[in-house]
């Protein structure tokens, strides 16, 4: 019988082999630890984030005919890479973003004479604001799958109510001790029947740590009463008085065509919502604020901060253990937020090369000849930017290690 092998090349058989090894493993760590694969997929997802955001920026300087010498995920030393064509591709040791280097961006950049016409600042008006915008637009484009996906599969979340219906009795708190189980329904607390679970937990929190209230709840077509005494406990830095339920949340389905018209107005509305932020952010009562927080002002607005990825690991774990809704709504906050914040009108952001381009484009328009700008003038300012996102970067860190946010979701 002939090898049904022969003439296989290994060296080009063991890649395949590692793929469908990793893969085989994957889906067996998936079906044994779902939690524990779900927040690894939490942080594989900033990377994933950078290498789609670059690849904009890539496919756009080909299709627009200027040279990309290098694309990489990641910064500082090299630590995988090949060249292909004029290009090299691969990683770099800190995977805390990437870049993808697009010969004379500005004047200041030297370039041969042959690779002049291929240089950004050759290519016209259109040309420059499609290949500047392209990273915003791939986060903008992530997050626009996501919320379809989510409303396609999940249902119409905005929409969702919760229920007295429990979804969860947590072991070792009063209600559980009490007799209440997952799947029961609550209909009065100490007598008073109830509308919906909103009235049970504000209920619930002008209530004092031992206090003991009756639960009326319906189980398998009867109705018992359980007595649940109150106990004081910190969650996630809140401190309040608990008996250990959680309610079922019923969320509508909604049809394809809805998904398609909904999703493009929610991913709207966040950029809206992350343009107020990032102002409130960087205006004088957003600053004070911020330096209130790092001062250890206890009246400082604690929402009023950065995400460092310290926090994104954090914020990823609680995400991941509240449910697939959160895990995915903090993917779509993050790219509509980033997708935002990379538009900001200066260098080093994209924004800044946007803006740079509308003046060249309006000043030749004005003056009736070419105009291009000098990059050496914006240096300074260039550089407080870089400074002041250096700032950003370690006090946030600084924050997520000394002083965790409370749990948002």
């Amino acid at each position: 019988m002939r090898d049904p092998l022969e003439g296989t090349d290994v060296r080009l058989a063991r890649p395949w082999i590692w793929v469908l090894g990793f893969v085989a493993l994957s889906v067996l760590y998936v079906q044994l630890f779902p939690k524990q694969m779900a927040f690894v997929a939490m942080l594989l997802s900033l990377p994933v984030m950078i290498f789609l955001h670059e690849l904009g920026h890539f496919v756009t300087a080909k299709r627009t005919g200027m040279k990309v010498t290098e694309f990489f995920v990641g910064f500082g030393p090299r630590v995988w890479s090949f060249t292909r064509g004029e290009t090299e591709y691969g990683v770099k040791a800190v995977p805390l973003g990437g870049y993808c280097k697009i010969i004379g961006m500005t004047n200041l950049e030297e370039v041969a004479p042959e690779d002049e016409p291929r240089a950004y600042r050759s290519k016209g008006y259109g040309a420059k604001v499609l290949v500047a915008v392209a990273g915003s637009t791939m986060h903008g484009l992530i997050a626009l799958v996501l919320v379809f996906g989510l409303l396609t599969f999940h249902g119409d979340w905005q929409e969702r109510t919760t229920t007295l219906t429990l979804d969860e009795v947590t072991p070792d708190y009063p209600a559980y001790e009490a007799g209440l189980r997952s799947g029961d329904r609550v209909v009065a607390i100490d007598g008073q029947r109830l509308r919906d679970y909103e009235q049970l937990f504000n209920y619930l929190g002008a209530r004092n740590d031992g206090e003991t209230v009756t639960f009326t709840y319906e189980r398998d077509g009867q109705t018992y009463d359980a007595p649940v005494t109150l106990e004081e406990s910190t969650l996630d830095g809140i401190t309040r008085v608990r008996a250990g339920i959680a309610p079922r949340v019923h969320i509508p389905k909604i049809s394809l065509g809805d998904a398609a018209v909904e999703a493009p107005q929610v991913v709207y509305e966040l950029g809206k919502e992350s343009v107020g932020a990032l102002g409130k952010m960087f205006s004088l009562s957003g600053i004070r604020n911020y330096f209130g927080l790092l001062s250890g002002d206890e009246d400082a607005d604690e929402t009023q901060r950065f995400l460092s990825p310290v926090g994104y690991v954090r914020v990823g774990g609680q995400a991941v253990e509240s449910g697939l809704v959160e895990s995915v709504m903090l993917l779509i906050l993050i790219n509509v937020f980033v997708g935002m914040f990379n538009l900001v009108p200066l260098l080093p952001f994209d924004g800044g090369h946007i803006a740079l381009a509308t003046y060249e484009k309006v000043a030749s328009i004005v003056k009736r000849r070419p105009v291009h700008a000098d990059a050496a003038k914006l240096l300074p300012l260039t550089a407080i930017v870089v400074g002041v996102m250096g700032f950003i970067f370690l006090s946030s860190v600084f924050l997520d290690i000394a002083k965790p946010a409370d749990n948002p979701f």
